[in-house]
């Protein structure tokens, strides 16, 4: 299903990360970085790139828990007489058949997959009457009532939501009567990350990471959290450690890759969004996200062929759009740029970042007046944006001065970065 389209000036619901029903794979985007996340301490210098990022080997991954005996290591406690060597092996219990109410489960998540949401309540509600306190059953009539809203798994995309709400508070009522559900955790703090309410969905998913602390989704859920309240170091972290369990997830080595350039890490951002596109070819986010880190490193010819992809993939996204024409702008094809940032405000009406540009490329060619309205327009849009002022009052002094002397036109605002398009619930 499709959610939200572009980010909303003054919303913050940039599509900051994006999920698939099954395994909720959530990716932060660039768009959210700039737009909503709270002033983090100064970036550190660039460090160095490491030569290559090496997640753990297959034996780290499996390694036994503290306390756990290793394989292969005698069964018998100490004290216990172990059975002779030449006593007979017993034979293997079969596997248990998977309950009928596990199958109807597996045939939803499927159906839910696939976008398929009526054949999905049909196996959910089976499962539901064949086991009742199952909370596996439970959850997943709550996960398609989510799907079924149809709203982007973005931050604070849909902040006073009540359908959403409601489901939180369900999501409580079921972790009343199993208290450490993971999987119950995690969707909760996926919905509490899209009402924008970063310090609770922080608190539910640390409470996930205790029980599912092999489950890249939820470090990289919780890495958002902690972007979402200030503490980049710690998402990187959360985030490198997603990639370290899901090195074949895009989605895992886009989000390490945003929180890199958040630090100033532009060379190993770079890389880590190669890696996603890698994974996944025709993915117009990361196209979009190797691009816009040449912006961030100055080479708008390194970037204009993946903004060009991505708005190709992904013509809807007005997003995509307006960095593409901010990159005309930066190598000079200034009409090009006025036409691009036009068909992204035509999009979306409400993307300052677009209507910001579009003011000031058509500054830039002294075209004053429609200039003035673009940016009056972004002003009127977030009069908390610091951004549209900067450049109407530039342009004021350009005005002023053009006729006796010569002034720049106002220097290009930074595009808010792209978000991701929306995944499937």
């Amino acid at each position: 299903m499709q959610g939200g389209t572009a980010s909303r000036t003054g919303a913050c619901g940039a599509g900051a990360f994006a999920s698939r029903a099954r395994s909720g794979a959530f990716s932060i985007g660039l768009a959210w970085i700039t737009a909503c996340a709270p002033q983090a301490p100064a970036a550190a210098p660039p460090e160095p790139a490491p030569a290559a990022i090496v997640p753990p080997s297959a034996a780290e991954l499996t390694a036994p828990e503290p306390g756990v005996a290793p394989a292969g290591a005698p069964a018998a406690p100490v004290g216990v007489d172990a059975p002779p060597a030449d006593a007979p092996a017993k034979p293997a219990p079969s596997p248990a058949a998977p309950s009928r109410a596990a199958v109807e489960l597996s045939a939803a998540d499927a159906a839910l997959d696939q976008d398929q949401l009526d054949v999905a309540a049909q196996h959910f509600d089976r499962a539901l009457a064949l086991a009742p306190q199952d909370p596996a059953a439970r959850l997943g009539v709550l996960r398609l009532r989510f799907a079924r809203l149809g709203v982007a798994l973005s931050y604070a995309e849909a902040p006073q939501n009540p359908e959403l709400q409601r489901l939180v508070r369900e999501a409580d009522a079921l972790l009343r009567d199993h208290a450490d559900y993971g999987p119950a955790l995690l969707e909760q703090g996926h919905w509490l990350i899209v009402l924008g309410d970063a310090p609770r969905a922080l608190a539910v998913l640390e409470r996930a990471l205790r029980s599912e602390a092999q489950n890249a989704e939820v470090h990289s859920a919780l890495g958002t959290a902690y972007l979402a309240t200030g503490e980049t170091e710690r998402a990187l972290d959360q985030f490198e450690r997603a990639v370290q369990l899901g090195p074949n997830e895009p989605e895992r080595w886009s989000s390490w890759g945003t929180a890199l350039m958040l630090r100033g890490r532009l060379s190993e951002a770079t890389r880590s969004f190669e890696h996603a596109l890698e994974l996944r070819p025709d993915d117009a986010r990361a196209e979009s996200d190797l691009g816009t880190a040449h912006l961030a490193n100055h080479r708008p010819d390194l970037a204009l062929p993946h903004l060009s992809r991505a708005t190709q993939l992904a013509p809807e996204r007005a997003t995509f759009l307006t960095n593409l024409g901010y990159a005309y702008e930066l190598q000079g094809q200034l009409e090009k740029a006025v036409e691009t940032q036009r068909r992204a405000v035509a999009l979306d009406p409400k993307l300052g970042s677009a209507w910001i540009n579009l003011g000031n490329a058509l500054a830039s060619l002294r075209q004053y007046e429609q200039a003035e309205i673009a940016l009056r327009q972004a002003a009127a849009l977030d009069p908390s944006d610091p951004r549209p002022q900067a450049s109407l009052k530039d342009l004021e002094e350009v005005r002023a001065h053009d006729s006796a002397a010569p002034v720049s036109p106002p220097a290009p605002a930074p595009a808010r970065p792209p978000s991701p398009p929306p995944r499937k619930h």
